[in-house]
């Protein structure tokens, strides 16, 4: 693996040599994939890792505090349990009111109120080997426990697509209506573990985040728009999960 390291952080220094790039999309995204593509890396939209075993993060100063880390959707008694939860605890569209959607956070140490009837916290079963969602009405009744997502599912994403993970600060400007980043430095970390992670779960410093809503345009009008299931952290606890190497 030090090959690997030692590879990505020589690709990093022609990047950073590159100086100030104009973005040709003017939006965020493309400082990632500009640098995916300096340093050769094909896109793509596989639980896996971009640069041979090390994920690839991009970030400027505090707009991405909150790391994704990979995407699960969760298990339940139906087949699409993510818009059975849509269809029953989620809330009018602000736009669609006609169209329900649901985008919220839940954590193991809290509950979270999403939309306006319901709260929602999960729960770690170390016995079952899985976590659970639980819901509750306004009146703090348990309704709900149906959905979970599996430790062996879990442990399995995260080994897979982090086992490594470097964390690439950018900067960026605007000037005469362009925009303008360059990659100002970079860190790399080794995954603890799976055991590190669930004792985070447990504190609430890994949440999981829904983020289902409603395709707009004319050809997929109505139908749901899942953009993942997200299990993220705050960059100032990322090292409660990764070791720096130094």
């Amino acid at each position: 693996m030090t090959n690997s390291i030692e590879k990505l952080k020589r690709e990093f220094e022609k990047a950073k040599k590159l100086g100030w790039i104009e973005s040709n999309k003017g939006n965020y995204g493309v400082i990632g994939t500009t640098f995916e593509k300096i340093v050769g890396v094909t896109p793509n939209d596989f639980q896996i890792p971009d640069f041979e075993n090390i994920e690839l993060k991009t970030k400027s100063g505090t707009k991405f505090k909150c790391i994704s880390l990979f995407n699960c959707t969760p298990t339940g008694p139906h087949y699409h349990e993510v818009e059975i939860i849509k269809d029953t605890f989620g809330y009018p569209d602000s736009e669609l009111r006609e169209f329900k959607v649901f985008n919220g956070d839940v954590f193991c140490n809290k509950q979270n109120k999403i939309g306006f009837k319901f709260y929602f916290k999960l729960n770690i079963l170390k016995d079952k080997e899985k976590i659970t969602l639980s819901v509750y009405n306004l009146k703090n009744n348990k309704i709900c426990e149906n959905t979970y997502w599996d430790f062996d599912i879990l442990e399995e994403k995260l080994t897979r697509k982090l086992p490594y993970l470097a964390l690439i600060d950018t900067q960026k400007k605007f000037s005469r209506g362009k925009m303008f980043f360059k990659y100002n430095s970079i860190k790399i970390y080794k995954l603890k573990g799976f055991d590190s992670f669930i004792s985070l779960m447990e504190k609430g410093i890994i949440k999981i985040t829904f983020k289902i809503s409603v395709y707009k345009d004319q050809k997929r009008f109505g139908k749901i728009h899942d953009r993942g299931t997200a299990f993220s952290i705050e960059e100032k606890n990322i090292e409660k999960l990764f070791d720096l190497i130094k």
